[in-house]
């Protein structure tokens, strides 16, 4: 339990809450400390506000009289303070006091006459039954003739609006904290629970449950598209291994016959031979049929290396219309040595991306086939076009096509169709032309020539 407790506080998203959840707590620290000192500045400037008010209407009623009767002047301003203290609340602080030491008016005790702002703790309880001190803030003036009056708050009030403030700004910073690391442990569980699942996924396909797959929950975030591409990967994989699984048995099956004949020969010579030229025949047999095998095993490791990337340095500009041009060359005489006729389609085609040599090969492969399946007389064509804005190349026979079913078989290794095995070849030549295509990302379609076959390879599009 103390493992998997361990495991949740140690998690990225555990750490990324905890981040995200200090820098919230701090924020709101200097926000608050912003407030309560915008708050309390408000406070202390309406009370002084107040106090200012107070203060000019003792003095106006203090100086309606003094021109007159300055006795008189200063029972005005008294009666003013005293009706002040009646009709105000207790939070009010008032003093009226002549020189220094006559106390006249007022619910403060004498204090040092100074003019401008003051404040000071109150040594009388301002608030009727509270012992505990008060701060007082307020103006005093000096009236006249060393009359002095002084006019001030008790701050009581604004330090419980204060304090309820900080506890208010106290819950919501706890309840923040409460809710960030209960977030963090809900979050971490549920990273968690998507690590364990990736981990068993790739612990069951370690211990040879090739088929099994990460879940994936659709919600398209950062952990679906890794399992996403963990899943693509793994089908790669898979398609991968069975091809390896089916070019080891179509090798077992193939080289079988080949390597069956060599022997036999050599065998025949060795029981039956007499003389230099009895062995002269099933020698040159034998290096005939050791020259084969070893062009069938040079065209895999051709395929193995294209389908590892090993040519990616060659890739560079290639213009399909001149590379066709440059194969229509190479094949004429081919063609006509074998009875087709050949026509070749040239249009302006856009540069793709490629090497140059390994699209020759391409395209001389599927010359090939076409010259090799089709019977004599029977017309083959050479095309390049733009398909829109993708660059393409065709290969149209008028020979007995291939049917549906077995189109997407011919690219398989060492696949040869019954009416094939007669024919030379080793079943490489379009297993081979598969790999260059996708090296080159280009899609390659067998499509009904009517009657014949019309192979077509389409490039990416052009930049």
């Amino acid at each position: 339990m103390s493992s998997a407790r361990t495991r949740l506080f140690q998690t990225e998203s555990f750490r990324l809450t905890a981040i995200y959840a200090g820098l919230f707590v701090g924020s709101m620290i200097v926000l608050s400390a912003l407030i309560y000192f915008i708050v309390a500045q408000a406070f202390e400037a309406n009370l002084l506000r107040g106090s200012d008010d107070d203060l000019l209407a003792i003095r106006r009623a203090y100086n309606s009289e003094l021109a007159k009767k300055p006795k008189k002047a200063v029972h005005e301003a008294t009666e003013m303070i005293d009706d002040r203290l009646l009709a105000t609340d207790s939070q009010d602080a008032f003093l009226l006091q002549q020189g220094a030491r006559t106390r006249i008016t007022g619910n403060l005790p004498l204090m040092t006459p100074r003019a401008g702002e003051q404040r000071f703790l109150s040594p009388l309880p301002i608030t009727e039954g509270e012992r505990s001190e008060h701060v007082i803030l307020g103006r005093g003036e000096f009236l006249g003739n060393g009359l002095y009056a002084f006019v001030g708050r008790d701050l009581y009030a604004e330090r419980a609006a204060e304090a309820k403030v900080l506890r208010t700004f106290g819950w919501v910073l706890l309840a923040s904290l409460v809710a960030a690391f209960a977030g963090g442990l809900l979050l971490s569980q549920s990273f968690l629970r998507r690590v364990d699942a990736i981990t068993n996924t790739c612990r069951s396909i370690m211990a040879g449950r090739l088929d099994d797959r990460i879940p994936v929950h659709g919600s398209r975030n950062e952990l679906d598209n890794l399992a996403s591409t963990i899943n693509d990967m793994l089908d790669r994989i898979g398609v991968l291994m069975e091809s390896l699984r089916q070019v080891s048995n179509d090798i077992a099956h193939d080289l079988r016959t080949p390597l069956a004949h060599l022997r036999y020969r050599l065998e025949q010579a060795r029981a039956e031979a007499k003389t230099a030229e009895d062995y002269a025949g099933p020698v040159d047999a034998a290096i005939a049929d050791s020259d084969a095998l070893l062009e069938m095993f040079a065209a895999l490791l051709r395929i193995a290396q294209i389908e590892a990337g090993a040519r990616r340095a060659g890739i560079e500009e290639v213009k399909l219309d001149s590379l066709v041009a440059r194969a229509s060359d190479l094949y004429k005489p081919v063609m006509d040595d074998a009875g087709h006729p050949f026509e070749v389609h040239l249009s302006p085609c856009m540069a793709t991306r490629g090497d140059p040599q390994l699209l020759l090969q391409l395209l001389t492969n599927l010359l090939d086939n076409a010259v090799n399946h089709t019977p004599a007389g029977t017309g083959i064509a050479l095309i390049a076009e733009m398909d829109g804005a993708r660059p393409t190349i065709a290969v149209v026979d008028q020979g007995p096509g291939i049917p549906i079913e077995d189109r997407q078989k011919v690219f398989r290794r060492f696949f040869r169709r019954e009416q094939s095995r007669t024919t030379p070849g080793s079943g490489l030549g379009l297993a081979l032309v598969s790999a260059i295509a996708d090296l080159h990302g280009a899609e390659i379609s067998l499509l009904d020539n009517r009657p014949g076959l019309r192979v077509v390879v389409r490039f990416p599009e052009a930049a």
